[in-house]
């Protein structure tokens, strides 16, 4: 799984703080909101931690989702099929197998309804990964075909799914994380963290928040009594 999470972490945007920075109250493991700034609207926790800002689009980067993969058959000899059942809103997936497809050929198909948009055509592929994302709306599953003839049968390990969410619109209404005018992020605990005005950088999840988020004041950064 180490590859795919790097992965995951490549999407990140690069970005470089452009506003004021603030130290948070409480810098203990968890997940934090705090009332964005007026001049600050961009806020946004360091590039590598899960977080969102309200009404806003987030990257949801799910490993092994469930309900996602629905199997594999193989269609006639040498030929193996994958079946994936795509998330609404996905953009990019990863699917990574056990071993190295050693330059097998691969067909790749996205779906809305019954409506079919080829991805890849008997692309060789060498390597464990296979990357694959589109700009086509509305794409419900996904079909790889890998031509194996004398190799080994592929066997998918695991997948990723990237796809836009607006977490405060998804999350259930009783979630503790519907607050509006706010940041929410997960403090990975054991260090000192700044939040800074970043326009342009990706929000990011992994999964979806659970549980109360512990509500924080901010210190602007280099002023006196700052933790």
């Amino acid at each position: 799984m180490g590859p795919m999470i790097s992965l995951a972490s490549a999407l990140l945007l690069s970005a470089v703080p452009t506003g004021p920075c603030y130290v948070p109250s409480d810098q203990t493991a968890g997940w934090k909101r705090v009332e964005l700034p007026a001049e600050a609207p961009a806020l946004a926790a360091p590039e590598g931690l899960e977080q969102f800002r309200a009404g806003e689009p987030t990257l949801l980067s799910q490993v092994d989702p469930p309900d996602t993969y629905r199997g594999a058959h193989e269609r006639q000899l040498g030929r193996m099929v994958y079946a994936f059942q795509v998330p609404k809103g996905t953009v990019r997936m990863e699917v990574a197998f056990l071993d190295s497809l050693n330059g097998a050929k691969v067909d790749a198909t996205a779906y809305v309804g019954g409506r079919a948009y080829p991805l890849l055509s008997e692309r060789r592929q060498f390597g464990k990964e296979l990357m694959l994302d589109w700009s086509v709306v509305g794409v419900d599953s996904l079909v790889l075909e890998v031509h194996r003839h004398l190799r080994e049968k592929p066997v998918v390990r695991h997948w990723r799914v990237d796809r836009e969410v607006v977490p405060s619109q998804e999350l259930p209404a009783d979630s503790g994380f519907k607050g509006t005018r706010s940041l929410y992020f997960r403090h990975p605990g054991g260090r000192r963290i700044e939040l800074c005005d970043t326009p342009g950088q990706r929000m990011v999840l992994w999964r979806w928040p659970e549980g109360t988020p512990e509500a924080v004041t901010l210190t602007r950064a280099g002023a006196e009594g700052a933790p």
